[in-house]
């Protein structure tokens, strides 16, 4: 890339196959700037700004909006930024609407393709229990939802569940104070965060995990890592099953403790684990889960850098698949602007 970045978002534009870079942070310093990765070059373009700076926030393609992009909130290095930016790959334009409150490190996703919400996060300094809704019939503003969830959080995971289209399963998080193994649902039809049954919760606290859901027929998701306290970092996996709406026993671990890392579901049905934090420093390398075999991972190729705070994306449906790994922060280094193409 051309600026090292980290706590920046990169998006899969479906129309030609290119990765969207935007925003984050580059020696202590907010980004504004848009970058564009090429595949068929191996190369990165500029593609324009930002309205504002933007990190910690989170980027989304809509496909009932001719994939536009949707830029949504973030902080600009002095307060939450309470806009998103709707952005055209076609013509690199973009149209600036307001957010229904200013947010930052909040999780995204899309609903029934035809819905993004924006689930809790930071309101400068308030950890927020709020969703904030986007819906293609109403496309000037967001607004929230009918109600909260229990507690604020911030770190935690936010994981459709695309069997249904309609549900996302909320994960542990923390509110600044107590870190948290709760579990909610958000559903899209409803506006409304639903509560799971009596004793449904991760058996430990997480944050800075993943939530990856693994299709039907197997119909679950896989929650990796993290950390319990932000100190100990965790090797374990937890899996929630999607069609009875609880946890179910998962002896097997990943190979190494890691927070902060990515975690992509590839065309094959593995699980990439890449990269990450142990608590004392960035790590380089990289495990394949594979959920037909009880979720047994094993060690593939290590990153060339070794890196956390970056970001995966999937470029190829054809075989097992291709993964763009983009920035990032490493150790003792700081921002990178390194890239890697992980060929599985």
């Amino acid at each position: 890339m051309s600026t090292p970045r980290y706590y920046h978002t990169s998006t899969l534009i479906s129309q030609d196959g290119s990765v969207l870079i935007t925003g984050g942070i580059t020696a202590s310093v907010g980004l504004a700037s848009i970058e564009r990765y090429i595949p068929s070059t191996g190369c990165f373009q500029s593609s324009g700004s930002m309205s504002s700076v933007r990190y910690y926030h989170t980027a989304d393609s809509m496909s009932s909006l001719s994939s536009w992009i949707i830029i949504a909130g973030g902080y600009n290095g002095v307060t939450a930024v309470g806009t998103a930016d709707i952005y055209d790959p076609a013509t690199e334009s973009i149209v600036t609407i307001y957010l229904a409150s200013a947010i930052y490190a909040h999780r995204s996703a899309i609903v029934s393709e035809s819905q993004l919400v924006l689930i809790g996060g930071v309101n400068t300094a308030v950890v927020t229990n709020t969703g904030q809704l986007f819906s293609i019939g109403h496309p000037s503003a967001f607004t929230f939802a009918i109600n909260t969830m229990s507690v604020g959080l911030v770190w935690h995971t936010a994981t459709p569940l695309q069997n249904t289209s309609d549900l996302v399963l909320i994960t542990g998080g923390t509110d600044g104070v107590s870190y948290y193994a709760t579990v909610s649902l958000y559903q899209g039809s409803s506006h409304a965060f639903i509560s799971l049954a009596p004793g449904v919760s991760l058996s430990t606290a997480r944050v800075y995990h993943t939530g990856t859901y693994v299709p039907y027929p197997i119909n679950q998701v896989l929650i990796a890592g993290g950390s319990t306290n932000s100190i100990t970092y965790l090797n374990t996996l937890a899996l929630f099953d999607v069609e009875t709406l609880q946890f179910v026993p998962i002896t097997t671990t990943m190979l190494s403790p890691r927070g902060w890392h990515t975690s992509t579901l590839l065309p094959n049905g593995k699980i990439l684990i890449i990269g990450g934090f142990d608590g004392s420093t960035s790590i380089s390398t990289c495990e394949l889960i594979d959920p037909e075999n009880n979720y047994a991972s094993t060690q593939v190729a290590s990153l060339k850098v070794a890196r956390y705070i970056h970001t995966a994306t999937i470029l190829s449906t054809s075989g097992n698949g291709t993964v763009l790994v983009c920035g990032g922060y490493k150790t003792g280094i700081g921002a990178l602007n390194s890239c890697e193409v992980y060929v599985v």
